[in-house]
């Protein structure tokens, strides 16, 4: 992928199609440049090749769940900085990123409302910039 100047890609780390697709549209539509794998590993991947502005992960996800991705993206300094947004499905969820000690910049829970989701992205962009 080929970045666009000035563009402000967004990883989407998800295993649900039918979550990825609406993330998709709605990153686009609020001008963001998305990318989407379905798995753990592969965001560890697109993280590191692409170096999104953010990383939308989920919170249960083959492979490596998403405080996993967290913590290994939070311990390289190539991604340390990358912010990171979990969706989780549960308050459990929650729970279990934060009792492996790593916190992510903010978690929205699912099913979650896109103007809010669209505010957070920007939100979490404009304070790493």
């Amino acid at each position: 992928m080929s970045r666009e100047p000035g563009a402000q890609v967004v990883l989407v780390a998800d295993d649900e199609p039918d979550i990825v697709e609406l993330l998709m549209i709605l990153l686009r539509r609020g001008g963001y440049e998305p990318i989407s794998v379905s798995t753990g590993d592969r965001a560890l991947s697109a993280a590191r090749e692409h170096r999104p502005d953010l990383c939308v992960l989920d919170g249960r996800m083959p492979t490596l769940h998403g405080f996993e991705v967290l913590r290994r993206l939070r311990e390289d300094p190539e991604t340390a900085a990358i912010p990171v947004l979990i969706l989780t499905a549960t308050v459990d969820e929650e729970r279990e990123v934060r009792e492996h000690g790593i916190e992510p910049d903010s978690f929205m829970a699912k099913p979650f409302d896109a103007d809010e989701l669209l505010a957070e992205v920007a939100r979490l962009i404009d304070s790493a910039i």
